[in-house]
């Protein structure tokens, strides 16, 4: 499903703009009609807990369907519950370091070596995440680590908070387990390829032309590389900007397509090439899962 007009005018360069739903991580998990967010014991299980109830309460703002949070007494169909475990752990060291002992004319001529002492922090993080579905089975179980190292010594640097870097843990953990749960929408920009080698020389001032076009219009821009496809087939740098193309139109399985045909032609783009083909591949499962929720009949009633 597309969010908006993913072709329109964009303000990067040589880039095209893309607009689609990503599906939840936990598919199954996702097409429960309701979960509550249970006990989650621990240190900092009660701040998990409510971090990822703040995120799964604003599910719906994007104008996307999703699961429906709900109480744990009002019997929903998935309880998710938790652990959580910290621990921190100071090493002491030492580091050398080199004063001036005796200067002559201004300049040092000699120096003395001496030690400070230092502490390394390492601070870890551990939450494991059980979705419990209420007729039976276990549709989302996982273990999320956060860790963290910082050092100082007795004349640079200061200690770590450990405080505030395990409450970014929390924070970034809870974050996660939205996208976990329920689809969400991205907007993000792709540089085309701009590599005209091997084009006759007209297609190559058309090439040229889209790419500059790409700061305005992409709508246009891509116009113009379908008509350089059609003058010179199976260049590389073309068959992938078509790809991005029909990725930014919706079209995921023309996309896959091209992406692939860009593997063979357009081997230095490799690596771009092998992120289109995950990332079309997730859009289309993102529509056709955002498709199914919107079928299915609406949550009623309190007595789930």
């Amino acid at each position: 499903m597309m969010i908006g007009s993913a072709l329109a005018s964009t303000a990067a360069a040589e880039t095209l703009r893309v607009e689609g739903v990503f599906p939840a991580q936990a598919r199954e998990a996702s097409f429960l009609p309701t979960i509550a967010v249970g006990e989650f014991a621990g240190p900092e299980g009660d701040a998990l807990a409510d971090a990822i109830e703040r995120r799964l309460a604003t599910l719906g703002s994007d104008g996307l369907p999703h699961v429906r949070l709900i109480p744990p007494g009002l019997k929903p169909d998935g309880l998710l519950t938790g652990r959580t475990n910290v621990s921190v752990s100071d090493n002491d060291y030492t580091e050398s370091r080199q004063r001036c002992i005796e200067k002559k004319d201004g300049k040092c001529v000699r120096k003395e070596t001496y030690r400070v002492d230092c502490v390394a922090r390492t601070i870890d993080f551990r939450a494991d995440l059980r979705l419990t579905r209420r007729t039976g089975g276990l549709p989302y179980a996982v273990s999320k680590t956060r860790d963290d190292r910082h050092d100082w010594c007795e004349d640079s640097g200061v200690a770590s908070d450990v405080g505030s870097t395990v409450h970014g843990f929390v924070e970034s953990v809870a974050a996660e387990v939205r996208l976990d749960l329920a689809p969400h929408a991205e907007s993000y920009t792709i540089r085309v390829q701009e590599r005209r080698d091997g084009l006759p020389a007209d297609a190559a001032a058309r090439f040229k032309q889209a790419v500059r076009l790409t700061k305005t219009d992409g709508a246009a821009a891509c116009a113009v590389f379908a008509e350089v496809d059609r003058v010179a087939p199976d260049h590389g740098s073309t068959t992938f900007n078509l790809a991005l193309c029909a990725e930014a139109a919706g079209r995921y399985a023309e996309a896959g397509d091209r992406y692939t045909r860009a593997r063979l032609f357009a081997p230095k783009a490799g690596g771009d090439v092998t992120k289109g083909l995950g990332r079309v591949g997730a859009l289309a499962a993102g529509a056709q899962d955002v498709a199914a929720m919107r079928a299915m009949p609406p949550v009623r009633g309190t007595g789930f």
